[in-house]
Formats: structure tokens, C-alpha cells, sequence
């Protein structure tokens, strides 16, 4: 939900256009009027309204829509108290939010559609883009402590222990006295500056948002997808090949993949051992279902290959 929603600052902006220049011009050549709203919920100028805060940290874009769908009117209310107290009014899209779950879920559609227009299609590779991300910040805090882990975010987040200062822009500059205090440290690949999420009223739990590093190289990637082979369905097997990419896509459990791909849980039991085995995937138990997700190899993996998927 958040990357989705950092997204459309990445399609209004005009930076990196090297980067991103190929993506925004066919992006906004499939958006027509209904998707007025999205300019709503993310203006020109910050903050925006936080619908990714009020969705929680979902596991996949499903999750985060039914959080939001549930949110408390007075957590709704106050995001939307921020944003007017900041552009003098909240817009009449966004305004039935409160008492209105016919509105929520229309404004939830609305950004539904986007995300699989825009976002959905690139989804796999840039977690694994994310995820390649969050493994380097691991190295650098491992090598040179949390000293050179939050010295190394970005130019425009600078720490001289206790404090962090924050620079984005006019918009936002504020210093953050940690001394003790958590963080949460969230990578984005559309977010070009940081940005510091915060419940409305009580910065005291901040989740720091950095942009990934991202060369034109690594963007072509993304975009492109690599070259299109059948060498990983030869490598694992067709089915094998699906099991993974749909596991990859948010498809965590054992029925779950069983309905998507139409075989018997058992069949997916093979099959996810397999993968297991391989250290393509993990699996847990979690209050009875049991859960798969990829491994960074097998992230890997599927990034180098363009893999065959079923149709919905």
C-alpha cells in the first residue's frame, strides 16, 4: 500500500527521469478521470493523506485494504484533521472517509485499480529490489554500527548522536532526538526523499522512510523484467515454477495455492518440500495455517527469469 501510494510522487515529479521517465509516460497514458482521487490523497505539496498508516503493515495489498476498510472512525478523523489543518480543507473525495464505508471502499477501489495498473505488474522485482536493499543495510550496521548504518541513509538524513535531523525539502525539516528511543527504518523504491510517518498528534514512534539506492541499471531491470526464457520451468518443473512465482506474488498458504493453481493441498505439500529443501522458500505455522514465503535466493531467482504464471 505505501509503496503503491509513494508512487504516484514518483508519476507526478518530473526527477529522475532516467529512472523513472519510461514508466511515467505509459502509466499516465492509462489513467483517465476516475482516478482523480489519487491526486487527492497524495496533493502536490506534503503531507499527503496517510491511508498507507491507516492500513497498517499488511503482508500483501489485500491485507492492508481490509485494515483500512476497519479502521476506527477517530484514527480516520484525525488523519484528516492533519491534512486540513496543513491545506486549509479536506476534499470532498476524501471527506465521506468517516462514516461512509461505501466511500472507503470506493476510494480503496480506485487505488486497487491503480496499483495493478501501475505498480502490480513491477511488484516481484522491486521487493526483491527492497529486499536486496534491506540486506545491505544489514551489512553496513553488522561492519560499523548503528553509527554507520543511519550516517549512510541519505544526504538528506544526517545523525550526530543523539539527534537525527530529517531534511526534506520546504516541506518538511525537523530533528529527532533518539537517545534510546526505537525506529523503524523502511526502505522505498518510489520515494525519491525520506519522509517520517507518524500518528497525528504523537511523534513519539516514527518509522523513518529512506529512498533505495537505485541505478538506471537497476531500474531497467525492473521495468524490462530481463530476458524472457523458459529456464526456470525447465530448471524446477512447470508447476514448481508457479508454486514459487505465486508464493513470490503473496500467495502464502498451503490452500491458498492449492485453489490457484487447482491441485490437492497434498500435491502443493510436494511441491513446497521441494522448494524448501532447495532454500527457495521458508515455511511456519501461524495459529494453525501453515505459511510460505520466498528466500532472497529464491527472490533471486525468479528476478533473473521471466516465469509462467496461470491465468487468473
Amino acid at each position: 500500500m505505501a509503496e503503491t501510494l509513494f508512487s504516484l510522487y514518483a508519476l507526478r515529479g518530473r526527477v529522475a527521469e532516467t529512472t523513472f521517465g519510461g514508466w511515467r509516460r505509459r502509466v499516465r497514458g492509462a489513467l483517465d478521470s476516475r482516478f482523480a482521487v489519487l491526486a487527492a490523497i497524495t496533493p502536490a505539496r506534503l503531507p499527503s493523506f496517510d491511508m498507507a498508516f491507516l492500513a497498517g503493515q499488511g503482508r500483501d495489498l489485500a491485507e492492508s485494504a481490509e485494515t483500512f476498510l476497519a479502521s476506527p472512525r477517530q484514527a480516520v478523523r484525525a488523519e484528516l484533521d492533519f491534512y486540513a489543518s496543513h491545506h486549509g480543507r479536506v476534499p470532498t473525495a476524501l471527506a465521506g472517509l468517516v462514516e461512509s464505508l461505501d466511500v472507503r471502499r470506493e476510494v480503496l477501489s480506485t487505488v486497487q485499480a491503480y496499483h495493478h495498473a501501475a505498480v502490480g505488474p513491477h511488484w516481484r522485482r522491486i521487493r526483491a529490489h527492497l529486499d536486496a536493499e534491506r540486506a545491505q543495510r544489514g551489512t553496513i550496521l553488522l561492519d560499523h554500527g548503528v553509527d554507520g548504518l543511519l550516517s549512510s541513509l541519505h544526504p538528506n538524513i544526517r545523525w550526530i548522536p543523539p539527534t537525527l535531523h530529517v531534511n526534506a525539502g520546504d516541506q518538511f525539516d525537523a530533528d529527532f532526538t533518539l537517545d534510546g528511543r526505537g525506529l523503524l527504518l523502511v526502505s522505498s523504491f518510489f520515494l525519491r526523499f525520506p519522509a517520517v510517518m507518524y500518528e497525528p498528534g504523537d511523534p513519539a514512534d516514527c518509522i523513518l522512510i529512506y529512498p533505495a539506492a537505485l541505478g538506471v541499471d537497476h531500474a531497467a531491470g525492473i521495468w524490462t523484467g530481463g530476458p524472457s526464457t523458459r529456464a526456470l520451468a525447465n530448471l524446477l518443473g512447470r508447476t514448481r515454477a508457479v508454486v514459487l512465482t505465486a508464493i513470490a506474488d503473496g500467495v502464502t498458504t498451503t490452500g491458498a495455492l492449492a485453489r490457484r493453481l487447482d491441485v490437492s493441498s497434498a500435491a502443493i505439500s510436494q511441491h513446497t518440500a521441494v522448494l524448501r529443501e532447495a532454500g527457495l522458500i521458508t515455511t511456519r505455522r501461524h495459529h494453525g495455517s501453515v505459511l510460505h514465503h520466498p528466500t532472497q535466493t529464491g527472490l533471486t531467482l525468479l528476478d533473473q527469469h521471466d516465469t509462467p504464471r496461470l491465468m487468473p
